[in-house]
């Protein structure tokens, strides 16, 4: 090591205002010093953890595939629920349950699966995620009955609830504020839209062809062999770890996680963890959504004394959750988070748009094109297929505009979006052809849902310090799936309330008044989220000169507005500048990625 400082020593430039606290912080003994040679700060060049652009393509694109863990398995069950309904002989609510649990499991256990990454590393735990995942897809293709198979799909959600945050972290530490990471993120984004059109394509074939089962085992063999190939794709959790702490530590403030990833240091950061709060908020949640969910199936639906009990317990819990989280020392979700201007509103904006793109619109799409209009799954995946060519394109403008188009406009175009889908399925005859409505509102369907997911990821991430990035993806994907429930939930109780629990054999003007009132509860939904979104207060990412923490660098400090909060052990300022926003950042971490964005390199030994 000494002797690797030397040779970097030699290639240490002059100290100037940008880099000098660098060059000091390189006379103590870091563990990160193995591990990390230059690194270059302009923020438009290729991260370092890369070592070539094809090697960051790929790991962009595999890391992508995290978020499609959750909406390819979902949607291409989607497609296949007619079929699974008939194998299985269930209907209603308990064939609901086919989607909803997985959506239970991933929704209450995310909190917990995101703190365990920022904790053991996100590489290993999305590694073990992806393998998690093709292993019991494997089993599900065994099942015999809906029972054995609704609980595999549970046990498998913890690969969903654990996937995205990993994934999501390692892009928030290695990419400084930039376009290049509005490219990066843009693309991870693009994972859960196509996801759900590359599930529903598998589908189609698969279902009209080889079965409905051989979905399962398709998505086993590809998420297989990701968990292999990713050992040597994915940037090591000590490079990426490393980055962060030593730019941290170069402007004289905190390490934020030790950068040895030994099995030593991962037990005594796990003694840590809040253990409290992870089974209050996994008992909470579970209960809550698992309220919802059977609800429409129960005997006298939300009146059902059961269902009244466990939502009432289920409230109470998370409640106290929430408590136990402004409490504890080292807490699982650090509430200051919801304390950032626009965070809260944000949230509530990307809850508005899930309930509609796959609580209810994408739910009962694909079973008003099987059950009304008699498309086969094959005919079924091929009207959507469009969604596909959407979704890309919308990624890519979002790619390119949102350093320029503030982040409160594309949320407010993304809720508008909504709204014009739901309207189009509400106010669609029954005898229409499938240009005329159908396709247009599939495409104004995905425009909100990659405006929405690129406007919220990217601003819950920008927020929060490194060492908390997967814990911010983690909220920002219990909000998702939280939407998704609760969406499927009240628009199966709507259309059962209306049409019965029992829809086979009913005629298609009968489904059709049931699904219409289902559209309806959409349309109110996303009017919520339009009037929200007005009042949003969210910028551009990613512009020159911008710091990774939102709308721009501040250019006076208001002294007087500082405040202290608690993240771990590490005694965290927030400073609350003095512009238009009052926005409250981490200084530490705004300095850090003003030295990033500089022109110089920061050379560290």
């Amino acid at each position: 090591m000494a002797a690797d400082r030397a040779a970097i020593g030699a290639r240490t430039p002059p100290v100037t205002g940008a880099n000098a606290p660098a060059i000091e912080a390189q006379d103590e003994e870091d563990a990160s010093d193995i591990y990390v040679g230059v690194i270059s700060t302009d923020p438009e060049a290729r991260p370092p953890v890369f070592k070539s652009t094809v090697h960051e393509l790929v790991c962009v694109l595999m890391l992508a595939f995290a978020p499609a863990m959750n909406s390819a398995g979902q949607g291409s069950l989607q497609l296949a629920l007619p079929t699974i309904s008939k194998y299985f002989e269930i209907e209603g609510a308990a064939l609901s349950w086919t989607i909803t649990s997985y959506s239970l499991v991933t929704g209450s256990t995310i909190l917990l699966m995101a703190r365990l990454a920022d904790i053991l590393g996100r590489k290993r735990v999305l590694l073990i995620s992806y393998g998690w995942y093709a292993v019991f897809a494997l089993i599900q293709g065994f099942m015999k009955n809906d029972i054995a198979f609704d609980s595999m799909r549970g046990l498998q959600a913890f690969a969903g609830a654990a996937g995205p945050p990993a994934a999501v972290g390692i892009l928030g530490v290695i990419y400084p504020a930039g376009r290049r990471k509005n490219m990066a993120m843009a693309a991870f984004a693009a994972g859960a839209p196509l996801g759900f059109i590359m599930g529903i394509v598998i589908s189609g074939i698969c279902t009209e062809f080889l079965g409905w089962k051989a979905i399962l085992f398709f998505l086993a063999t590809v998420y297989g062999i990701f968990a292999i190939a990713g050992i040597f794709v994915f940037p090591s959790d000590e490079v990426s770890f490393a980055i962060a702490n030593r730019i941290v530590k170069a402007i004289g403030g905190q390490g934020l996680v030790p950068v040895k990833r030994d099995w030593t240091t991962n037990l005594m950061l796990l003694k840590n963890l809040d253990y409290v709060g992870a089974v209050l908020s996994t008992i909470g949640l579970m209960l809550f959504i698992f309220a919802l969910a059977e609800s429409g199936g129960a005997s006298s639906g939300w009146g059902t004394p059961y269902i009244i009990a466990i939502l009432i317990v289920g409230i109470l819990i998370v409640g106290l959750f929430v408590a136990w989280e402004c409490y504890v020392k080292n807490p699982l979700m650090p509430m200051f988070i919801w304390k950032y201007p626009g965070f809260a509103l944000c949230m509530l904006l990307v809850f508005c748009g899930w309930m509609n793109f796959q609580g209810v619109l994408i739910y009962f799409t694909s079973m008003s094109m099987q059950n009304i209009r008699k498309y086969s799954p094959i005919l079924t995946m091929a009207a959507m297929l469009p969604q596909a060519t959407t979704g890309i394109v919308v990624n890519i403008v979002a790619a390119f505009v949102m350093h320029i188009i503030p982040g409160r406009i594309l949320m407010t175009i993304a809720m508008c979006a909504f709204m014009t889908s739901a309207l189009l399925w509400a106010l669609q005859p029954l005898h229409i052809t499938y240009w005329a409505m159908t396709f247009p509102a599939l495409m104004t369907l995905v425009v909100g849902a990659d405006l929405a997911y690129n406007v919220g990821n990217q601003f819950s991430l920008s927020i929060v310090p490194p060492n908390l990035k997967s814990t911010a993806a983690g909220i920002f994907n219990v909000t998702t799936q939280l939407a998704a429930s609760i969406g499927i939930a009240a628009s199966t109780a709507i259309v059962t309330s209306q049409i019965g629990i029992d829809i086979e054999g009913q005629p298609p003007e009968v489904l059709h008044r049931g699904y219409r009132c289902a559209y309806w509860f959409a349309v109110g939904v996303a009017g919520v989220g339009i009037v929200g979104s007005l009042f949003l207060k969210v910028g551009t990412q990613g512009a020159k000169g911008q710091s990774d923490n939102g709308e721009g660098k501040p250019a006076s400090v208001d002294v007087g507005a500082k405040q202290k909060e608690t993240i771990g052990d590490d005694e965290q300022i927030h400073t609350s500048f003095a512009d238009d926003r009052d926005r409250i950042v981490n200084p530490d971490v705004a300095v850090a990625n003003d030295i990033v964005e500089s022109k110089e390199k920061i050379y560290i030994a």
